[in-house]
């Protein structure tokens, strides 16, 4: 699995800085589109990070829902700077879903994303209900050792039925959820809070002054 990644010479990750030599990286031979427009600002919070899908059916929309900071921005590249170009990387729990996950990783690696342009984590949904087969499991190891941290949803059956509007929201500093089981309508999924948590919390660490900055705004 390790060799579908086409890295040279056992290059580490160097995890200060969160990007491979660009001359260590093999493109891939398809690039992702590129949005030259803005997000959209129009929700509650101005986005903190975009949800890319490395692949149609990535889950893009409702995890943006989801996660209130975050802007939809489909399979593309987020290429302007009047809004964020912080990316979560989301992709189905399958080999195809991480095998595009890797080239968009790559890709980025490689330099070829646009400008201004950081990821700061890949988003893993589940495929299907039930266990991950193991094959699926060895290969998301080996794509987490392309990103900064890896985030994983799993199934929820009430998402067939519900639509994206209906979706209970994670802001930052809500209280995790009850540990009964509730509707979509009424709270975000624990794993879908849990991931929002770290996500926030890493920006606000890594990428302070750009949070900070958006934030404020939402007060201005």
């Amino acid at each position: 699995m390790a060799a579908l990644l086409r890295l040279h010479a056992d290059e580490p990750v160097d995890r200060g800085v969160n990007r491979l030599d660009p001359q260590t990286v093999e493109a891939p031979t398809r690039t992702a589109p590129v949005r030259e427009t803005p997000l959209p600002t129009s929700g509650k919070y101005p986005p903190l990070f975009a949800v890319m899908g490395a692949h149609g059916g990535a889950g893009t929309s409702t995890l943006a829902r989801w996660w209130a900071p975050a802007a939809d921005t489909g399979v593309a590249w987020p290429a302007s700077a009047a809004t964020t170009q912080l990316v979560i990387i989301a992709a189905r729990l399958c080999i195809p879903g991480l095998t595009a996950a890797a080239e968009r990783l790559r890709e980025w690696h490689a330099g070829l994303a646009p400008d201004g342009v950081t990821v700061i984590g890949l988003a893993v949904t589940a495929a299907r209900p039930g266990k991950v087969p193991v094959a699926v499991r060895r290969y998301r190891s080996v794509i987490a050792e392309l990103v900064e941290a890896v985030y994983e949803i799993g199934w929820h059956d009430e998402l067939v039925v519900t639509e994206l509007a209906d979706l209970a929201q994670y802001t930052p500093f809500d209280p995790a959820p009850a540990r009964r089981r509730v509707r979509l309508r009424e709270a975000v999924p624990a794993d879908v809070h849990h991931a929002g948590h770290q996500i926030v919390t890493r920006l606000a660490a890594n990428h302070g002054p750009v949070a900070a900055q958006q934030n404020s705004e939402t007060t201005s």
